[in-house]
């Protein structure tokens, strides 16, 4: 499959959660719409989890598409400057101990996926690309610079220039850490409020940008957009 399908298949599992809080809230005969009583808040716990998901999507198909690209920028012989350095961070030959590390790729017979594989297994697990400034600086390191600037040029509409998807993510990607890190409690310990249609939009937001960023990437593969 590819990162985009991986994508849509996670976006769908965030989607299926937001369906689930409506039908629960049917079967408890709560209706469609309303503000809930304490004993059914519980049900708002859908909707949060869906935002984790659908950021997480996001994520993990930065990751994907660095994992896919990186090996073919690299054997181009033409390296954006934070790939090698994300390269020389990995890889430095400074001293016997250092080189004998390094010797398994110099002598490798495809260097260039030994270099990738190293650079994935050293570094890009680790890394979250979630917020604006991540994400920016993951594709820099495949040769596209300033790619908010080009999703906002495929992104017709209001509220859709390059400061304003990095201001609408940010924001989305902080409820999404205080759901996942904080319980998304007040420092009181409060719950924060949240309307189940947040979820939504969250979902409909990471979509649409994902879409974009294939787009600019995969330019020849065809896509349903949202």
């Amino acid at each position: 499959m590819t990162a985009y399908t991986d994508f849509r298949n996670s976006i769908a599992s965030a989607n299926s959660l937001t369906e689930m809080y409506k039908e629960l809230r049917r079967s408890r005969g709560l209706g469609q719409r309303g503000r809930l009583t304490a004993e059914n808040e519980d049900l708002l716990w859908l909707p949060r989890s869906a935002i984790v998901i659908s950021i997480s999507a996001l994520d993990a198909y930065v990751h994907a598409v660095l994992y896919e690209r990186i090996p073919t920028v690299i054997s181009t012989g033409t390296l954006p400057d934070s790939l090698a350095k994300a390269l020389s961070s990995i890889m430095p030959i400074k001293d016997a101990n250092t080189f004998r590390d390094a010797l398994p790729i110099i002598t490798s017979a495809a260097p260039q996926g030994e270099l990738a594989t190293r650079l994935r297994t050293k570094t890009l697990e680790f890394l979250s690309y979630q917020a604006p400034e991540k994400i920016q600086g993951a594709y820099e390191m495949i040769g596209h610079d300033s790619v908010f600037a080009s999703v906002s040029a495929l992104w017709p509409g209001p509220n859709s220039t390059e400061d304003d998807l990095k201001r609408i993510l940010a924001n989305y990607v902080k409820r999404r850490n205080q759901i996942a890190h904080e319980g998304d409690r007040e420092a009181n310990g409060t719950v924060r409020h949240i309307q189940p249609q947040y979820a939504d939009k969250v979902a409909s937001f990471v979509q649409n940008l994902v879409n974009r960023l294939n787009r600019i990437v995969y330019p020849n593969e065809v896509i349903e957009e949202a």
